[in-house]
């Protein structure tokens, strides 16, 4: 019989005879002998020296190379008897022979030479043989799942010695990256794969361990001690460090720089559960540490984040690789996350150097991140400066994913989600400097069609461009002095791709109207920050000059087309003071006087439509403050005005005229301008006609005025003119046109003006040829009787004959009003604007531009 144990000196002898004349050949042989040896005996009796163990230990790990990767069938028997005793030598007085152990087993399978089944027994010892389930997470699933899953029974190894053992595994798989050529430049996972399951396993065991510890040790310390924090950072670079020479990138310890990348396109399977692995690691600090940190402190996932920055995103970098880290590493909870300037340096660092993939993949994690809880200290009335520069960054980083249809079109699309979020963002902390930039990469990195464009993301985008600016902020406090230039900026972004829109015919004339119809919209309804009334002024018209610059760039064509849809939207948009700052736009920016003269006196006109004017006794005078009529083209202007029936804006003119030089000379020159003037107009409708009515008011005024000089030769000018005023007042005055040669015979065509103009014109033409009997005569004081000349008698029984005038039925109340004043001799001259003022207050009540004249 054969008893080694009867011989304990000789034990270890006998058995590396054993090993030495173990070949393939003669597995049966070596598998009985081997049966006679009974390890856990030997050494539970005998208790040998720990010299002894150590050749026996190393006798079998022989024995076991011997057998290979891949064990012949015919020599699995003593192959599994080898492993069997292999694991007791490790189990005795554990941990004696663990680091002896360790060496032997990764230098082995190095080469190769071990089977796996090796690596399956030694984890079985460990007890780090997790029950994990194998099956890999998907996108969609939960990484909460895998917690429980990496939970592990009572092990042998203590916590030393699982950082140590860690710590040992970082060092000796770095080392042996670097040390041949092939592992520098293929990576491990080549010559590792067969063992890739176990080691990973092993891993898993040693991670899970170390951060339960560590944990463990941290139970009684306060929430974001200084300690959680270290030990957290810690954590993370040991667990970085242990996967670092299985999927990261090296660099040569010396003056080359020479870069190593991890694995060849070939491995990417494995590499892929590799780096799975890691990030579930990742994953579980992440979820260990979550409860034990304050808001804002640099998380297990900041520190990944940060990592794969630094490491991970180098200019040529291998797609292939880049594509594994990021399919994995997108699976992680970044809505935990809470970045900071630091992390979003290194995104626009990413954004100028790196690969397009590496730019995608932050892009797409820092939009799952929850921003309003971030940033919400932007709502306290003194924000933290590290708030004001996030808001600033968060802008700058959704501009520059927003265009990156990759990203938009992703299923559920956290880019969308977040643009979405816009208007529940503040954006008062984005300083003018900060949008200038902004809107200059917009300009640069975006189609003009953005702004047309029917896609949501489109939509979005320039949604946030608006609101960032300031278009529709709450009227509270803190709302930024930099709101008005912010959204001078956002409009004229606008209207420089509308208006390049336009000029490559990619835009019709309605769309184009609608636009501006809108961005004036936006205007009328900004509340600047500033309480001066001058300054919001200001800001207002700054706001509208930049939309007008739009006529101004257009095409003829378009130009008109615009013209008439600004006209349309004052009339229904817009009135009262709200249409003084587009007043001053329209003068400062329009470079065509048709449009500028057309525009002005839409405004006037919008102006009194609203009632409250009247009512806060503000009358012209913010129109004699906004209108500025400009220098270089002042005839041209008025004479358009003249044209296009401005009239309003001429008598806002003439009052500035009168204010701006308050002299005889000055007002006499006015006189005969308006003179001049209403023998130029042709009123071509019933619309604007009372404004006449304004001129004729002031032309009276300046002339008693003058005549209280008792110059005769002044007082012979003024006549003149007045009887100008009264030959112009009598042939508007006319049911017929009087132009051409049909009205010259009584045939022209019907008047354009309404019965009721006819009525005031007739009844003042009168009034002037009764005071004014012949050229050097006039009525200045009320007498006795009256001297009707014959022209004068005539045009009074015409005014009365008006009165039996079916076309007049409605007026004969203020006709018999008008004959009764006229023919009353204790009127004169100076009582011509008392009629006119009886007369408008009864025909035209609602006209509010009258009020200066009843």
């Amino acid at each position: 019989y054969f008893i080694p144990i009867a011989s304990p000196d000789e034990f270890v002898k006998l058995y590396e005879k054993v090993v030495e004349n173990f070949t393939v050949d003669n597995g049966d042989v070596i598998f009985m002998l081997l049966t006679k040896f009974d390890i856990p005996q030997w050494l539970n009796t005998c208790k040998p020296p720990l010299s002894h163990r150590i050749r026996l230990m190393e006798s079998i790990h022989l024995a076991l190379t011997v057998c290979g990767l891949e064990p012949d069938e015919d020599i699995l028997m003593p192959f599994n008897i080898f492993c069997k005793h292999w694991t007791s030598i490790l189990q005795y007085q554990f941990p004696d022979h663990y680091s002896d152990f360790l060496r032997l087993l990764m230098q082995s399978s190095a080469e190769q030479l071990l089977s796996p089944d090796c690596w399956k027994a030694v984890l079985k010892v460990l007890c780090c043989s997790p029950s994990l389930n194998k099956q890999s997470i998907r996108k969609t699933d939960s990484m909460v799942n895998v917690v429980p899953q990496m939970t592990t029974a009572r092990a042998l190894l203590s916590s030393e010695q699982v950082t140590e053992t860690i710590e040992w595994l970082s060092d000796f798989f770095h080392k042996l990256r670097l040390a041949k050529s092939d592992f520098r430049s293929f990576g491990l996972l080549s010559k590792w794969h067969p063992y890739m399951t176990e080691l990973k396993d092993f891993f898993q065991y040693l991670v899970k361990s170390l951060i339960d510890s560590e944990v463990a040790n941290l139970v009684q310390e306060p929430v974001g001690s200084s300690r959680i924090l270290a030990a957290l950072k810690s954590l993370h670079k040991v667990i970085t460090e242990l996967f670092k020479p299985w999927i990261l990138v090296l660099d040569q310890d010396d003056a080359s720089n020479q870069r190593y990348y991890p694995w060849l396109e070939s491995d990417t399977s494995v590499a892929t559960g590799m780096v799975h692995l890691f990030s579930k690691c990742i994953f579980v600090l992440h979820k260990s540490f979550k409860e034990k940190l304050l808001p804002g402190h640099r998380g297990a996932l900041w520190l990944h984040l940060m990592h794969y920055c630094d490491s991970c995103t180098v200019a040529k970098m291998p797609e292939f690789i880049l594509y594994t880290y990021h399919t994995e590493y997108s699976k992680l909870p970044w809505k935990d996350m809470h970045p900071d300037q630091a992390l979003m340096e290194e995104f626009f660092r990413i954004e100028r150097g790196s690969p397009k993939s590496c730019f995608l993949f932050l892009g797409s994690v820092l939009c799952e991140v929850n921003w309003v809880s971030i940033l919400c200290d932007a709502w306290n009335s003194n924000p933290y400066l590290e708030t004001r520069n996030m808001t600033v960054c968060l802008l700058f980083m959704m501009i520059f994913l927003a265009k990156e249809e990759e990203l938009l079109s992703k299923p559920g699309s956290p880019l969308i989600n977040l643009l979405g979020q816009a208007s529940s963002l503040t954006w008062q902390l984005v300083d003018l400097v900060s949008y200038q930039h902004v809107m200059g990469y917009f300009s640069n990195h975006y189609p003009p069609s953005v702004i047309l464009a029917k896609e949501s993301s489109s939509d979005l985008i320039v949604k946030l461009l608006k609101v960032s600016a300031g278009f529709g902020a709450s009227s509270d406090s803190n709302v930024c002095a930099d709101i008005t230039p912010k959204c001078q900026l956002y409009i004229h972004q606008v209207v420089q791709f509308l208006t390049a829109l336009e000029q490559n015919g990619k835009i019709t004339f309605e769309v184009l109207e609608e636009e501006l119809s809108k961005l004036l919209d936006d205007i009328a309804i900004f509340n600047p920050p500033d309480v001066d009334i001058l300054k919001r002024h200001l800001a207002l018209s700054g706001l509208f000059m930049e939309v007008l610059m739009m006529m101004n760039n257009a095409t003829v064509t378009t130009a008109e087309s615009l013209r008439g849809s600004l006209r349309k939207w004052i009339d229904s948009r817009v009135h009262g003071l709200l249409v003084m700052p587009l007043l001053t736009a329209a003068c400062q920016s329009l470079a065509s006087v048709q449009h500028m003269a057309e525009t002005v006196e839409a405004c006037i006109t919008a102006y009194f439509k609203d009632e409250s004017v009247m009512s806060q006794n503000s009358g012209w005078s913010p129109l004699l403050a906004s209108l500025q009529v400009p220098e270089l083209t002042m005839e041209e202007f008025l004479q358009e005005c003249l044209s296009l029936g401005s009239y309003l804006t001429l008598y806002v003119y003439v009052l500035q005229c009168l204010n701006a030089d308050q002299t005889l000379n000055n007002e006499m020159r006015i006189l005969m301008v308006i003179s001049k003037w209403l023998e130029q107009v042709h009123p071509s409708s019933s619309s604007g006609e009372a404004k006449l009515f304004l001129w004729w008011h002031k032309a009276l005024q300046l002339s008693l005025i003058q005549m209280e000089q008792n110059d005769s030769i002044i007082t012979e000018v003024v006549l003149r003119a007045l009887l100008s005023i009264q030959s112009r007042q009598s042939h508007l005055g006319e049911e017929r046109l009087t132009s051409g040669i049909l009205g010259a015979i009584g045939l022209g065509k019907k008047s354009p003006l309404s019965a009721r103009f006819r009525v005031v014109a007739r009844s003042m033409s009168t009034f002037l040829l009764v005071q004014i009997p012949g050229e050097n005569q006039v009525r200045l004081k009320p007498g006795t009787e009256l001297h009707l000349s014959q022209k004068a008698q005539q045009a009074v029984s015409a005014l009365e004959a008006m009165m039996s005038n079916r076309q007049y039925v409605e007026y004969q109340e203020q006709l018999s009003q008008a004959c009764q004043f006229i023919k009353y001799s204790g009127h004169c001259l100076h009582d011509g604007n008392t009629l006119l003022a009886l007369l408008i207050n009864s025909l035209y009540p609602d006209v509010h531009y009258l009020n200066i004249i009843r």
